[in-house]
């Protein structure tokens, strides 16, 4: 029977060598240096991402919002702005902040409706403005946080043209029936 004691003269190892110690270490290192450069390349990845966003999101909403206004109006006029809009200013072909929409309704009359850029603090923003029977108006939000709106016709068709929170470009086309 074998005894566990060591043999007489031999040396008992309770730990580790300098080489093992320093090629763990070298180890450690490699794969921190490599999960590092992993990180920031995810960071980078996660920063693109979140600057098109806009592009990615809320512009197919946007597209398709605008797209079914714009199918169904009958006639447009582009404004300055919101107000030149309401009191009927003379209208202009290229860089307008606003336009009026002319609806046909069921019963044969026209219908007026406006969609305006603007400005406020966190941007501009994109409403749709409907003119109620007793005189006052109503909106609702189509988008917000941009950096600029623009509407044109100087082609034949109406255009908008929207800039987005980190400079993105996008326009939409539709027309009077």
């Amino acid at each position: 029977m074998k005894s566990a004691l060591p043999a007489p003269g031999a040396r008992r190892r309770n730990g580790f060598t300098l080489l093992e110690v320093s090629t763990a270490m070298g180890l450690m290192i490699t794969l921190s240096g490599a999960l590092i450069l992993m990180l920031q390349q995810h960071l980078s990845f996660m920063a693109m991402a979140q600057r098109q966003s806009f592009l990615i999101q809320e512009a197919p909403k946007i597209g398709s919002i605008l797209g079914r206004i714009f199918q169904q109006a009958d006639h447009y006029f582009i404004y300055e702005n919101l107000e030149a809009a309401g009191l009927g200013a003379a209208p202009r072909l290229v860089d307008g902040g606003a336009v009026r929409l002319f609806f046909k309704t069921a019963a044969q009359t026209t219908e007026e409706r406006i969609i305006a850029a603007e400005e406020e603090a966190a941007g501009t923003s994109l409403r749709f403005y409907t003119r109620q029977a007793d005189g006052s108006s109503t909106s609702w939000l189509i988008c917000q946080g941009l950096q600029a709106a623009s509407f044109r016709a100087d082609g034949g068709i109406l255009e908008a043209t929207l800039t987005g929170p980190n400079g993105e470009e996008i326009s939409y086309c539709g027309g009077a029936r």
